[in-house]
């Protein structure tokens, strides 16, 4: 994103069903409407590989 420059990880079928209903997307932590597609695939675990994830004391997924 160009805002905020983190990055979100959207399911496909809910994606496609709110782009059909006419509906945009935005960016969680911003507001912004300018998403950059990066990669799509059906395996979030394939997401998950180029990065390092740990559990934090509250039991969150958090990158480091």
């Amino acid at each position: 994103m160009k805002r905020c420059g983190k990055e979100i990880i959207l399911l496909t079928e809910p994606l496609n069903s709110t782009l059909k209903d006419g509906k945009y997307i935005s960016c969680s932590h911003c507001g912004s409407k300018n998403l950059f597609k990066e990669t799509e695939t059906d395996d979030l675990r394939e997401c998950m590989k180029a990065r390092r994830y740990k559990r934090d004391s509250r039991g969150c997924i958090e990158q480091y």
